[in-house]
């Protein structure tokens, strides 16, 4: 055999990079909250009690800290009240807003053909898998929902119905995954949710009406085991939730 390849990586086997402990601590806050866990506005747990749940060191939450203020996550309070403060990403002007989805057009279509396939599986193994408990989690976040909406209007861009509203809608969409009893379709939704509000934010609260139009009649064919029609709402909801946001984007609403 020739050695003139000798000593040349194989094309199969990756590099391995090892990741600092400080970026994964930036990761689980940032996925926190992406997933509503933290609202904008609520204080963090104390910088001791972060270290103590993630398993490093005091330094290694100072790190994270810093990077997450100078990305704009975070802000530090100072004073007896004070702590590590989430902060609200919704308050840009909606015009800027939109501007910004529109160049995350693209993305968004994609994202949204995912969520139809992974999204309309997930509805139809719930109903199968569901307990009464996932059921119960469904009905908490339709409540919180319909109350975001009670509490906001199509003119108020008051940040705090919008992170409640996001945060419902979410739990709402992963209790579906949970329910599915599949490991590999909840990452996936997870991921979908990551995605959707990390380019739009709080473009969200304007289409508010026609997302949550179909969570109620999805909870109850899940609630009656009926796999099909679960599916079917979930695909007309994606659908009509892409129609909305389209629209949205071309100024249209």
């Amino acid at each position: 055999m020739s050695g003139d390849h000798l000593g040349e990586p194989d094309p199969k086997i990756a590099p391995v990079h090892l990741t600092a402990a400080y970026e994964l601590v930036v990761e689980q806050i940032r996925r926190a909250i992406d997933l509503g866990l933290f609202l904008p506005g609520q204080k963090l747990p104390p910088e001791r009690d972060l270290a103590e749940q993630m398993s490093v060191s005091r330094s290694t939450i100072r790190e994270a800290v810093r990077v997450l203020v100078a990305d704009g996550i975070l802000s530090v309070r100072r004073g007896a009240s004070g702590g590590l403060i989430v902060n609200n990403v919704h308050t840009r002007d909606p015009e800027e807003l939109r501007v910004y989805a529109k160049r995350k057009r693209v993305e968004l279509n994609d994202i949204f053909d995912f969520r139809i396939v992974v999204e309309q599986a997930t509805a139809s193994f719930a109903a199968q898998r569901r307990g009464d408990d996932n059921l119960a989690v469904m009905r908490t976040a339709l409540a919180a929902m319909e109350e975001a909406i009670a509490a906001s209007s199509a003119e108020d861009d008051d940040p705090d119905p919008i992170a409640a509203f996001n945060a419902a809608d979410t739990s709402f969409h992963m209790e579906i995954a949970r329910a599915s009893k599949n490991p590999h379709l909840l990452k996936s939704v997870e991921a979908i949710r990551r995605a959707m509000f990390l380019p739009v934010g709080g473009v969200f609260i304007k289409l508010r009406k026609d997302a949550n139009a179909m969570h109620e009649p999805l909870y109850n064919a899940i609630a009656d085991r009926d796999a099909a029609r679960a599916a079917e709402i979930m695909a007309e909801h994606v659908q009509a939730t892409r129609r909305a946001m389209m629209e949205f984007l071309d100024g249209k609403r």
